[in-house]
């Protein structure tokens, strides 16, 4: 199948459409509009992932981090896979090539995303051309935003409409023949309202052979006012990809492949295109000064095109890669709406900040796959020569509706008892309506759980620069999450259930330059499915699995001098399976290294120029939880070079220096993949 190409003139036809009927406007030197949503916060002093509130990051006895567009940019990331390196506790998985997939904390998180608060939990590669800041909230986040793994949730911010013009064009190019052109504009339009649109194309080749990427977004966005006390803010994304799907490598004798890290197993024909559209519309009314009402609502949808030529292992005295195609379309739709009410109250001398909303969401999916063996290929030379199979001819393996609804109230109490004694309590519950049903046998099976998930926490500040902090907080994971489920019994398996045991310590030094946050934590996730002992066939499940993470993480951001900026992270995580069925018992769970860490820093140099340099280091780790086989540790070293001018900036970033052959992630033991070789990328940005 031919992919259809992008052309980035499209992004510049709809920017010149939009900023032509707010050109007068945005031209306009008037107020700012401030938008009160539950994402507005600024993250050096306050965070929306861990209570939808504006309070200070040290008030919250729970570990959030974040990555601000600054650090985005100056290390060169477009993808999220770059940024999340700067925040401890994250560990990447494969994603099959297709798709974002991080584990936190010991964690799948695969489906713990969520963009500006709102879950969204599809599967496609995100744009980080419209991202503000990334916001990782560590631990069960269950309380706030229902089902989840236990490590905890990933959120974007997005950039938001200001009366403050905003004309700027970014180009970008590198190794591979890469090539981007991302745009942010925004202005005032009217007395009363602002717009923002960014947009962004994007395209290369790629270090693995054969695999070719394509990618445009579009985001405008429209916020205004009614009086001074309601705003509203309507904002959609539109994101088209074409891309190779990429399976990696296989593994011979226990570690990756000794092979050319180019080397491509699959056939020219892969692809996998996704179209991905989101629509929020947000309203926010201020009752009086205490009491503040808001809805948000949100509807996204995907679908993926795809087919797969996947490795399955070795054959031929292991000189050959044994394959399978795979064809893959798919399909997801999520309409969820958000009623809030946020009230401050002062009652016997303790300040609270009180939320409550009720949350109402209804999902559906629908998945089809078609697979069969085909031809092996050569492990040392691979040739990609076949011709594209017919799809239809291809045996179908799964055929299936997945639909889910969501009815959730939750509730939480800020109280600041007085200036050194603070707790955060708050509850949610969760009633999760799902049904499946198998079209190639008609079989209809249906499950609804009832959840209770609480949190509380409590801080002590001893001084205005540290704030020490407990938590405890437990979060749901149903069968259904990843909309599937290939058992008879899905109406017996329960879900999955975490409890976190967190304490912390929250400082800033040098007079507020510099922040820390030191957490020791214990997650424990029972109800895991595992064989069932007394079945010779192994069909059946029982739910008497465990698995448990035990960790420590320090994460420090900011400046050590005026023109000194530093960003570190360092991670000691003894995750293991503690009861299993399926695996030893203290197998380590699939790519979560031991120890990881990370260093970023920036200088100004003066007269414009800045250096950058980082080491990123990721301990060995296993493919798969049987721990057959081992991806060895790595470091991997970054620097940049920049300049500022009066309305421009230019930037060169060099990735990987030493040219270390390593390896980043598994899918299985025999999908493995391969990190880049020295690269090199160079921008332009100009304010206009």
């Amino acid at each position: 199948m031919q992919h259809r190409r992008i052309h980035p003139h499209v992004l510049a036809l709809a920017a010149a459409a939009l900023c032509s009927q707010f050109a007068y406007a945005a031209d306009t030197e008037l107020p700012m509009i401030t938008v009160q949503t539950a994402a507005a916060s600024d993250p050096l002093h306050g965070t929306s992932s861990a209570t939808k509130l504006d309070v200070p990051l040290r008030d919250v006895p729970q570990s959030v981090q974040f990555v601000d567009k600054e650090l985005i940019r100056a290390q060169g990331a477009v993808d999220m896979k770059d940024v999340l390196r700067n925040v401890s506790g994250v560990a990447l998985s494969q994603g099959e090539g297709r798709r974002d997939q991080f584990y936190i904390r010991g964690f799948d998180a695969t489906r713990d995303t969520l963009l500006d608060g709102m879950r969204d939990d599809s599967l496609y590669f995100r744009d980080l051309g419209n991202v503000e800041r990334i916001e990782v909230l560590k631990g069960p986040a269950a309380v706030l935003y229902g089902r989840g793994s236990a490590g905890g949730v990933i959120n974007r911010v997005t950039k938001k409409p200001v009366k403050t013009p905003v004309r700027e064009v970014t180009l970008s190019g590198g190794s591979e023949n890469f090539r981007r052109i991302d745009l942010d504009l925004g202005g005032a339009a009217g007395e009363q309202a602002a717009f923002r649109l960014t947009g962004a194309y994007e395209a290369g080749d790629n270090y693995r052979d054969v695999v070719h990427s394509e990618r445009a977004v579009l985001a405008p966005s429209i916020a205004w006012t009614a009086g001074r006390d309601t705003s509203f803010l309507l904002q959609t994304e539109f994101l088209h990809q074409n891309r190779t799907p990429d399976r990696g490598i296989p593994s011979l004798n226990g570690v990756p492949a000794d092979v050319p890290v180019g080397n491509f197993y699959g056939e020219r024909y892969d692809y996998a295109r996704t179209d991905a559209q989101n629509a929020r519309f947000n309203v926010e009314h201020a009752v009086n000064d205490k009491l503040v009402l808001r809805n948000n609502f949100q509807y996204s949808k995907l679908k993926l095109d795809a087919i797969n030529t996947r490795t399955l292992g070795l054959a031929a005295a292991n000189t050959q890669v044994r394959r399978q195609i795979t064809y893959f379309p798919q399909d997801q739709s999520n309409f969820l709406n958000q009623t809030e009410a946020a009230y401050q109250l002062d009652a016997g001398g303790v300040r609270h900040a009180l939320l409550t909303g009720v949350e109402l969401g209804h999902q559906k999916s629908g998945r089809l796959v078609r697979a069969a063996a085909t031809t092996p290929v050569s492990l040392q030379a691979p040739q990609q020569l076949m011709a594209m199979p017919d799809l239809a001819a291809l045996p179908v393996t799964i055929d299936n509706d997945f639909k889910a609804d969501t009815a959730a109230w939750y509730a939480q109490d800020q109280a600041s008892f007085n200036e050194q004694w603070k707790m955060l309590a708050g509850v949610r519950f969760d009633r999760f309506k799902q049904e499946q049903n198998d079209r190639r046998t008609g079989l209809v099976q249906s499950r609804t759980d009832s959840v209770w998930s609480p949190r509380i926490g409590v801080v002590y500040q001893p001084g205005q620069a540290h704030a020490l902090y407990a938590n405890l907080s437990r979060s749901f994971l149903p069968v259904g999450n990843d909309f599937f489920y290939g058992g008879k019994d899905f109406a017996q398996i329960k879900p999955v259930e975490s409890l976190q045991k967190e304490i912390g310590d929250k400082s800033e030094w040098f007079g507020g330059r510099l922040q820390s946050t030191v957490a020791l934590y214990e997650i424990t996730q029972r109800n895991v499915a595992t064989k069932d002992p007394s079945d010779p066939a192994g069909v059946r499940q029982v739910q008497t699995g465990e698995q448990q993470s035990r960790g420590l993480e320090v994460d420090l951001t900011g400046s050590l001098a005026q023109d000194w900026k530093v960003f570190a992270n360092a991670t000691v995580n003894h995750a293991r399976i503690t009861q299993s069925n399926n695996y030893k018992v203290d197998n380590r769970p699939a790519n979560i290294p031991k120890h990881a860490a990370g260093l970023w820093s920036n200088y100004e140099l003066g007269h414009g120029f800045s250096i950058g340099a980082g080491a990123f280091y990721v301990g060995d780790r296993f493919a798969v939880e049987d721990n057959a086989v081992r991806l060895p540790s790595y470091v991997r070293l970054d620097a940049m070079l920049g300049y500022k001018g009066k309305n421009w900036e230019a930037g060169l970033n060099l990735n990987n220096l030493a040219d270390k052959v390593y390896y980043e992630s598994a899918n299985n033991n025999f999908q493995i993949q391969p990190g880049a070789p020295r690269s090199v990328m160079a921008y332009v940005r100009v304010k206009i």
